[in-house]
């Protein structure tokens, strides 16, 4: 289905207001947009029944993963990773120009291709060592899309087939009509306010042509996609906003001209969907498809090996080892267990296995030694921990001393956040000052930090089982000081099997605290099934708690203390996301953002909760727990967890938190745990694409600078050392300015297929530590073997910001269209000239790349973004821009390319 992002498709819009947004790309103040795939919707906040990508692949995937391992309900790192699945679906819709990706004008060659191509990359990255489940899920999810968008794309329910075409997605060649087959003849007017439906002509496969794609529609006697903007296609109406052709997408008329098989094709996709994944199946183990799925948690534990840590290391591996022995054939065996040991001057050898015995055999092998000087690569190995966990969890840090590469505190924090894991720092003393990145990464995170005794190791590291469950959540997250006694209500509902309090001091003080149950008795140690005192922190575990208001006190603690509330429940606040207005004219919807947000940014809030809610209420809080806002929250139609609205990005660091009543009217409370720090900086990853084993890639962020003028340093680092290098090191840049910043990977030859590689860009204030940003990206090493064959460029413009008055900024998308992979692209000059009004423009060479700008290597259907920014003169009303440049292909010959567009400031 042609949709954009997640959100969905709306009510029936109004069509000449619609086309006018569209024209303009501006989202009304005020609206709401329908939540998944959304196109405008001006009448109602809900889908009416169109099912989209999203729907499509969670019905698909629940449904199997329940079967495969017999779960009434998905676990949280279940839904996990179907979110994955589902983001990498929603991507493949920022290509509007390949139609291979979609299944259209009759690529069926091109689409089975792709999808050949992407199989292999799942089983790849599933054979890989370590196992790369989240390049598994990224090809999964992007193949998903193609498969989907046939049947919503295609005739084959029109044929009067129902359930999935054998042949989509395996070899061999789908029947599909040729170049002179006369595919569509004529219309039916389908009313005023509809697209005319084209009449079908043929009983072999087709599907719809869409103009701006690779595949130009030869003539009438083929069939267009239809719907708003589309056109390779008759308009239906004056505007040009109705347009012939057979898409089901929707069960709207206007967008989708065949939308009365909108329901036929979903269900046809579903069963597509379950197809493609049961074929993966059958050729890979039950452990992989566990990983690929989700079905088990993460444990995660980097650790200094230095020569003072040997006591500690001690009591970490004889707490860790009765972890996994006590988890064994049970349903929180982990499907993946991680150990990332760090000293100075070298980190690893980095594990990540889902082999219990060898986790053991690697734990049990770690032994104290060298530590000449204090500091020690802590966040290097804490980065290295993070890039092989799988999202969604927790990662415990074990260290004496402070950090020598305090510089990847933000890439570290940026990694811990986007993909959800907590980060615990378990202090013992510091040969040196505290580290004040291990407290913040743990704040923002939502970890914590403890300040211990070494022989407290083994105790400690009972919290990693506590928190390491399948269905972990968190009803509070504080960080305060505790003077005076402070108090707050924990509602338990009907789905709680397990309560934690985790309170943790950071002066070497043991904080008071006190639990009291519903009835007012207080928790004693003989009442609870885990209760330890320590030296610098309280945990306190309660297994079946009764349900109720529970209370918790805090009191003697003056300096920072951790206070974190935990349990495990299948009634989950799984997300928390802001999101933007995005997207290309008609495909446009909500995308989630990089990094942090814009004090003051106008946004949506996107929040996701399991089953087993009655009813919900969202607010913002501050750390310390008070409340900044109530945030009124939409609840999607379809899909009852999901919900939606618009915000106002706070001036400061905020959590999101919900509650409400479950199902038995039980009063429950869960909070998303990772800190939002709004920045007045942004960095922007770009679309990922594949790596080849020693051949170079650029990957080219975006920095944009929103507050006053400043100095900022560009950092980049990643787990498997690809980087090769990062241009500009450091960029000055005024309010609303914004740079480029190249980052290129290499691969040494010989490195495996299916391998991952994370790359975390940074951007640092030079004048204010507590100014940054940070953009994460998991590139994958392909087997596949480039494509020969001429390569081809169409450049389209796919955003444009005003600077200041005067300053114009544009997003050049430069998309591989032809049949072979580019090598060595280079823009090698631009040319820009007036259209109508007076001045002429000119390339601000200060923020605009250096010509010409060379890429080495870019896949058939892959793209990269440029961001030009152009001086424009008060009186110019529109100018053009041409893009010249050449390209190699893989034997060396080298093609020219020319694009144009125009603008208008």
């Amino acid at each position: 289905m042609r949709y954009a992002k997640l959100w969905r498709h709306c009510a029936r819009c109004l069509p000449a207001l619609f086309v006018l947004l569209l024209t303009f790309s501006i989202a009304p103040p005020g609206q709401a947009f329908c939540p998944k795939n959304g196109l405008l919707c001006f009448v109602t906040a809900t889908s009416s029944g169109s099912l989209t990508h999203q729907d499509i692949t969670q019905r698909g995937i629940e449904t199997l993963d329940k079967t495969y391992f017999g779960v009434p309900k998905l676990t949280k790192s279940m839904q996990k990773a179907l979110d994955e699945i589902i983001e990498a679906n929603a991507k493949v819709d920022d290509d509007q120009v390949t139609s291979a990706k979609h299944f259209d004008g009759e690529n069926a060659v091109g689409a089975q291709l792709r999808l050949a191509t992407l199989k292999q990359n799942v089983i790849d990255a599933l054979n890989a060592t370590p196992m790369n489940t989240a390049g598994a899920r990224q090809n999964l999810g992007s193949a998903l899309h193609t498969i989907q968008d046939f049947y919503s794309h295609s005739n084959w329910v029109e044929l009067g087939n129902t359930g999935a075409n054998p042949g989509v997605g395996r070899p061999g060649p789908l029947a599909f009509a040729g170049p002179g087959v006369t595919a569509c003849s004529g219309f039916t007017n389908t009313g005023l306010t509809c697209a005319n439906s084209s009449n079908l002509a043929t009983s072999l496969l087709t599907s719809g042509y869409y103009g701006g794609e690779d595949r130009v529609k030869p003539g009438a006697f083929k069939c267009s996609h239809g719907g708003p903007l589309d056109k390779s296609s008759p308009s239906s109406d004056i505007l040009g906003y109705f347009r012939e052709g057979i898409n089901k997408d929707t069960r709207y008329c206007d967008i989708s001209p065949h939308s009365t098989f909108h329901n036929a094709a979903a269900t046809a996709a579903i069963a597509g969907t379950q197809q493609f994944v049961e074929d993966i199946k059958a050729v890979i183990t039950f452990t992989q498809l566990k990983a690929l799925l989700g079905a088990g948690p993460t444990l995660a534990f980097a650790i200094d090996t230095t020569g003072s840590m040997g006591g500690i290391i001690a009591g970490v591996r004889a707490s860790a080892t009765a972890i996994v022995n006590s988890r064994l054939d049970t349903d929180e065996e982990p499907l993946q267990y991680v150990l990332a040991p760090f000293n100075d001057p070298f980190t690893g050898p980095n594990v990540s296995t889902s082999d219990a015995t060898s986790f053991k055999n690697s734990i049990a092998g770690l032994f104290a030694s060298g530590g000449g000087d204090c500091p020690e690569l802590a966040f290097s190995g804490i980065y290295n921990g993070l890039s092989l966990s799988n999202p969604s969890g927790s990662l415990f840090m074990y260290t004496d001393a402070s950090a020598k590469d305090p510089a990847l505190a933000g890439a570290v924090i940026g990694l811990a956040k986007a993909k959800e894991i907590k980060l615990y720092a378990i202090l013992f003393g510091s040969c040196s000052p505290l580290e004040p990145g291990y407290l913040q990464a743990a704040t923002e995170t939502g970890g914590q930090a403890f300040f211990l005794s070494g022989g407290e190791a083994e105790s400690v590291t009972q919290l990693a089982d506590l928190v390491g469950r399948n269905n972990a959540v968190q009803l509070l997250s504080v960080v305060d000081a505790f003077a005076t006694p402070r108090a707050y209500d924990l509602p338990v509902d009907s789905s709680m099997t397990q309560l934690t309090v985790s309170v943790s001091a950071t002066n070497f003080v043991t904080p008071g605290v006190t639990l009291t149950r519903p009835d007012g008795t207080v928790v004693t140690p003989a009442m609870a099934d885990t209760y330890m005192t320590l030296t610098g922190g309280v945990i306190i575990s309660v297994k079946a708690p009764a349900r109720g208001l529970w209370k918790l006190s805090v009191q003697d603690s003056t300096g920072p203390t951790y206070v974190n509330v935990s349990g495990t429940s299948d009634l989950s606040f799984t997300s928390f996301r802001l999101a933007r207005f995005a997207g290309q004219p008609p495909h446009q919807g909500l995308f989630a953002i990089d990094g942090e947000p814009l004090p003051g940014q106008s946004l949506y809030a996107l929040a996701a909760l399991t089953p087993g809610a009655s009813t919900a209420q969202f607010k913002l809080r501050r750390k310390d727990f008070s409340a900044i806002s109530d945030l009124p929250l939409n609840q999607d139609e379809t899909d009852s967890g999901k919900y939606f609205g618009p915000m106002t990005v706070p001036a400061e660091s905020f959590l999101a938190y919900v509650t409400g009543t479950d199902s038995g009217g039980n009063a429950y409370q869960r909070v998303v745990s990772l800190m939002l720090s709004p920045q007045t900086v942004s960095i922007t990853a770009p679309a990922p694409q594949d790596l080849r084993a020693g051949v170079s890639t650029s990957f080219i962020y975006q920095v944009r600078n929103a507050g006053p003028s400043d100095t900022f340093t560009l950092a980049a680092a990643d787990d498997l050392h690809f980087i090769t290098s990062v241009s500009p090191g450091a960029v000055t840049l005024g309010t609303g300015e914004s740079a480029n910043v190249v980052v290129q990977l290499t691969p040494p030859a010989g490195t495996s297929a299916g391998s991952a590689d994370t790359v975390t860009a940074t951007v640092q204030s030079a004048s204010n530590a507590l100014l940054r940003n940070s953009a994460s990206l998991t590139s994958f090493v392909t087997g596949a073997l480039e494509t020969p064959g001429r390569p081809d460029f169409v450049a389209t413009i796919v955003g444009q910001e005003a600077v200041v008055p005067g300053v114009t900024s544009i997003d050049v998308r430069l998309t591989n269209s032809g049949v072979g992979t580019a090598r060595s692209m280079s823009l090698n000059s631009l040319q820009l000239r007036t259209l109508a009004g007076t001045g002429t423009a000119t390339i601000n060479t200060a923020l605009s790349p250096s010509l010409p700008f060379v890429t080495p290597n870019i896949d058939v259907g892959s793209f990269i973004t440029v961001r030009l920014t152009i001086n424009t003169p008060a009186g110019l009303q529109r100018f053009s821009i041409t893009e010249n440049g050449t390209v190699s292909d893989t034997e060396g010959r080298s093609y020219s390319f020319s694009q144009a567009q125009a603008v208008i400031p």
